[in-house]
């Protein structure tokens, strides 16, 4: 019997090519790279996932007053993809403003009269053309005016709502006396008006209810408002002892929530109301446009920048309402 014929070399060749073409899968194409389309969907997906833990990110810093860094932000949040910081951040402040009516507001550099020599010295050194940042942020409330009263936004229950409220108007208060004093007030003068506020050892505490720490000592809070950014406090070097070497300012997350508008109404309140010369001294102590004479409106910064476009990647400018 006659061998078969012997095929020939390019008769194989290509039944190997229709081989090879029958085992790539659909989605993948000749090249072995996937179709664009699963790529971008890809991408997509793993930018929405990291707008997603941004914005729980910022929720659990504002819970605990901590400041949303932006370093921390690179690291718990972007990983490898720390170029996407715009995208991401832009993401998160629309689902933010959407979702929660609120943003993040960068905080203010500290103040450079604040420095101490040494600090004074090293921010001389490493000074560039840049001007320069916080790279650190907290979230505020952009709710109109009208929704931002305490019937319809109480106090945070952090521990307890009542802790909450007097937390926040000792701070108010004292940021106020703060402002109204030229920026500056001494150790002294600190204790005086606590003395008039009948908090000159102890302060509600966080939870007053609680029957075993109803009160907290007044240096412990003033403590932890210090570390949360309300105040700042600075100490001279002068001889053991000397209160007067010990000022107090307001701090960064201070100067954010209770901006003018807010120390103007604490004001208010204290008197009992408006009038003319109130305003007047208003407009003086803290350069603001003060009420029409006898009217209802709101406080009018002297400079209001309007809000940028949605999608802008940077906080925006206009009015902020502070955390309640």
């Amino acid at each position: 019997m006659p061998p078969p014929p012997r095929r020939r070399p390019q008769e194989l060749e290509e039944e190997e090519e229709e081989e090879d073409t029958q085992q790539i899968p659909d989605h993948v194409d000749e090249d072995g790279d996937e179709p664009m389309e699963d790529a971008d969907a890809d991408a997509g997906g793993e930018m929405n996932t990291m707008i997603k833990n941004l914005v729980r990110y910022a929720l659990a810093c504002e819970f605990s007053r901590t400041p949303i860094r932006r370093d921390a932000i690179r690291d718990k949040v972007l990983g490898p993809r720390g170029r996407s910081f715009k995208k991401v951040f832009a993401g998160a402040q629309k689902q933010l403003r959407a979702t929660f009516g609120m943003e993040m507001v960068e905080l203010p550099t500290k103040d450079r009269n604040l420095l101490t020599t040494e600090q004074k010295r090293k921010a001389a050194k490493s000074q560039s053309q840049k001007e320069p940042t916080s790279n650190a942020y907290i979230l505020v409330s952009v709710l109109p005016e009208a929704y931002t009263t305490p019937n319809i936004i109480p106090p945070s229950k952090v521990q307890s709502a009542d802790g909450e409220a007097a937390y926040i108007g000792l701070y108010t208060i004292i940021i106020a006396i703060i402002t109204l004093s030229g920026g500056e007030l001494s150790e002294p003068r600190l204790r005086r008006y606590l003395t008039r506020l009948n908090a000159a050892e102890n302060m509600p505490s966080m939870n007053p209810h609680d029957a075993t720490a109803p009160s907290e000592k007044t240096d412990a809070v003033l403590q932890r408002m210090v570390k949360q950014g309300y105040l700042v406090k600075v100490t001279e070097s002068r001889s053991a002892g000397d209160d007067e070497g010990t000022t107090w300012h307001v701090g960064p997350r201070g100067k954010i929530e209770v901006d003018k508008e807010a120390i103007a109404n604490v004001v208010r309140a204290v008197y009992g109301g408006s009038s003319g010369e109130l305003e007047k001294k208003l407009e003086t102590s803290l350069k603001i446009k003060g009420r029409s004479r006898g009217g209802e409106g709101a406080v009018e910064e002297e400079e209001v920048e309007e809000a940028p476009p949605d999608g802008d990647p940077g906080p925006s400018h206009h009015r902020r309402h502070g955390r309640r």
